[in-house]
C-alpha cells in the first residue's frame, strides 16, 4: 500500500507538494511549487512513481520511458514535461522517481 498523501507543504527534493490531485496504478500526482532566487515561484505538477513500484526495475524503466517520450511532444493540447528526477529515500527504501510537468488549472 502507498504512503498516505503528504500534508500540504511537504518538501520533495527542490519542490514543495501542495496537494494530491490524482492517483493511478503506477503513480501519484501532486500540485506542487518550485522556488528559486529573488522570489521566483512556479506552480507545476509532480508525478511520482508509487513507492512499492520504485523497487522494481521494470516499472522504473516504464516510468523513465514515459518521461523521455513525453518531453519530445510539443502540442497546445499536451502538457509540457519539464524534468525527470530521482530523490534518494534512504538506505531501507528505494529512490523516488518523478516527472515534473506543466500545471493546467481546472483540468
Amino acid at each position: 500500500m502507498s504512503d498516505p498523501a503528504p500534508v500540504s507543504g511537504e518538501t520533495f527534493g527542490r519542490y514543495q507538494l501542495l496537494e494530491q490531485i490524482g492517483h493511478g496504478g503506477m503513480a501519484e500526482v501532486f500540485k506542487a511549487k518550485r522556488f528559486g532566487v529573488e522570489g521566483f515561484e512556479k506552480v507545476l505538477v509532480i508525478k511520482r512513481i508509487i513507492p512499492e513500484l520504485a523497487a522494481h526495475p521494470e516499472f522504473v524503466e516504464m516510468f523513465v520511458q514515459e518521461a523521455k517520450l513525453a518531453v519530445k511532444l510539443s502540442h497546445a493540447n499536451i502538457v509540457q514535461t519539464f524534468d525527470l528526477g530521482r530523490i534518494e529515500a534512504g538506505a531501507d527504501r528505494p529512490p523516488s522517481y518523478f516527472i515534473a510537468m506543466e500545471y493546467v488549472p481546472g483540468v
